[in-house]
């Protein structure tokens, strides 16, 4: 079981590199979490923006134009996506985790030795309910 949990999360890192879109754009409209680090930081304004139906987009700035790693983590620290930036100013990437399990994840942003992590869970919520049959 353990084997086949592996390849599938193996398989669907392959999956999140081919299915995700790297553009460039501002920064204005991320809504969700946002990581404000000092101004003096390697990487700043890392935010997490929900773009719906699992959905998300990831954005940072890297004013020092930095080789950057950006990596996608579950709770035991088992990489499920990795890249590196070419040492751009500004990332920007949406990713689509609609085929992750219910869990803990984490984004992981790494320049230099600075390491900035945006925490997520992911769960099914289900609704019971009750609906009248109509005659």
């Amino acid at each position: 079981m353990e084997t086949k949990t592996k390849k599938i999360m193996k398989t669907l890192a392959i999956v999140l590199a081919l299915a995700s879109v790297t553009a460039t754009e501002g920064f204005a409209q991320a809504k969700a979490a946002s990581g404000k680090v000092s101004s003096t930081a390697k990487v700043s304004n890392l935010s997490v923006q929900d773009m719906g139906s699992l959905r998300f987009k990831l954005a940072f700035e890297n004013p020092l134009k930095q080789k950057t790693k950006i990596s996608l983590v579950d709770k035991d620290e088992n990489i499920l996506f990795s890249e590196y930036t070419n040492g751009n100013a500004q990332y920007v990437k949406a990713f689509n985790l609609s085929n992750l399990l219910d869990g803990e994840y984490s984004f992981v942003v790494q320049a230099g030795s600075e390491l900035s992590k945006k925490d997520f869970v992911i769960s099914t919520k289900t609704l019971r309910g009750i609906s009248l049959a109509k005659k």
